[in-house]
């Protein structure tokens, strides 16, 4: 395996030098050698099976879940739908966080644990992590220096930071849908030094969640939340992904194809910025191919005449997707569930100015369920 990307890797540099002579042919080349290298790289994922994905991509988000201010999860691309408190799914009737599930769930052996992301190799005692507090003290007798060591277990709520996300983004040609399916997820936890100072953090553990979508109003779900993407820069999601694993020639930028069905296609379901209402066809229409009149004054002639300009929306201002996913806790199967509930392409807002603002949903559209 090794050798086989070491060689994919040294021909990927040579077709992308020999793309700057000739742009469409160095594409060709890159999609010829994803085609090749990817049934070795992920020879288990569903992506490279079904026919009607064609294209696909890993992707991996540093989401920030436990966000003890409600008020503040707006601002964090979070929101809060369920929380229940009783005995059977909350640790000692406080409020519910992802972290205490999560741990309660592994100490109590209802939920398997791996060293790494591929979920392969069963964790030990991922307790063994410990913060390791270190000093000094002199003995008042002898006046001998002796070093002592202070051991604390992992505390769910101080020492994790964030949650790492590692999905596969795929998308469907006959729909025009995505889909996402999960591979792992790992907590982030803060590793510290002797004086109590973060250093860098690393993932405790890797557990693999379910993809499955839930009713909210299902007893055995005691906690739920709405995630999207963009808000906390560690799970924005570039148009362009680095990492893809399948690419079918035509289906290079999956946006082409989705202005395409905008405009083509009303019977395919398009919502509008905020992801609540159907776009209407003349608005689905000027997406796709927006008139604007302009007057134009001859100098020589001293008269003005109207241009009509065509701008349609393109795909290369698009930067970012925004993904939008429920996150779910079966407190009866002690499980986590993360389901796609619809994609949106990004462009940027501009001030008079000139400066830039924000990221805004052009428009969303809803996922392929996965079940």
């Amino acid at each position: 395996m090794d050798i086989l990307l070491k060689i994919f890797f040294k021909i990927i540099q040579f077709t992308v030098t020999f793309s700057d002579i000739s742009t469409s042919m160095g594409r060709l080349l890159i999609n010829l050698l994803l085609l090749l290298i990817t049934p070795t790289l992920h020879a288990q994922s569903p992506a490279l099976k079904d026919p009607d994905i064609v294209w696909a991509a890993e992707i991996e988000q540093d989401w920030i879940i436990d966000i003890p201010s409600l008020e503040d999860e707006w601002e964090q691309g979070v929101i809060t739908l369920k929380q229940l408190r009783c005995r059977e799914n909350e640790l000692n009737w406080s409020s519910p966080y992802l972290a205490e599930l999560v741990f309660e769930a592994v100490q109590n052996g209802k939920l398997a644990v791996f060293k790494d992301p591929d979920c392969s190799a069963i964790a030990g005692d991922f307790l063994a992590y410990q913060n390791v507090e270190s000093g000094v003290t002199f003995d008042p007798v002898t006046y001998d220096e002796q070093i002592f060591t202070v051991r604390e277990g992992v505390k769910p709520l101080a020492d994790i930071k964030a949650w790492r996300l590692r999905q596969i983004l795929t998308y469907h040609k006959k729909s025009g849908m995505w889909s996402t399916s999960v591979v792992a997820m790992a907590p982030l936890i803060i590793v510290r030094d002797s004086k109590g100072d973060s250093l860098y953090t690393r993932p405790l553990f890797w557990f693999k969640p379910d993809n499955k979508p839930h009713k909210l109003g299902a007893a055995r779900i005691s906690w739920a939340k709405k995630t999207f993407s963009g808000n906390q820069p560690g799970t924005e999601i570039p148009a362009n992904p680095l990492h893809l694993i399948k690419v079918i020639p035509g289906f290079e930028n999956p946006m082409e194809d989705q202005l395409k069905k905008l405009g083509a296609d009303q019977k395919l379901a398009f919502y509008d910025s905020q992801g609540n209402k159907l776009l209407s066809a003349e608005a689905r229409r000027e997406m796709v191919t927006k008139i604007d009149t302009i007057a134009v004054f001859d100098p020589e002639t001293h008269k003005e005449s109207i241009q009509i300009e065509y701008k349609g929306a393109k795909t290369r201002d698009f930067s970012q997707l925004r993904l939008v996913q429920t996150w779910y806790w079966d407190a009866r199967r002690a499980r986590l569930s993360i389901h796609l509930d619809a994609v949106a392409p990004t462009e940027k807002v501009i001030d008079p100015n000139g400066y830039f603002r924000y990221m805004k949903p052009l428009f969303y559209r809803s996922s392929k369920r996965t079940n």
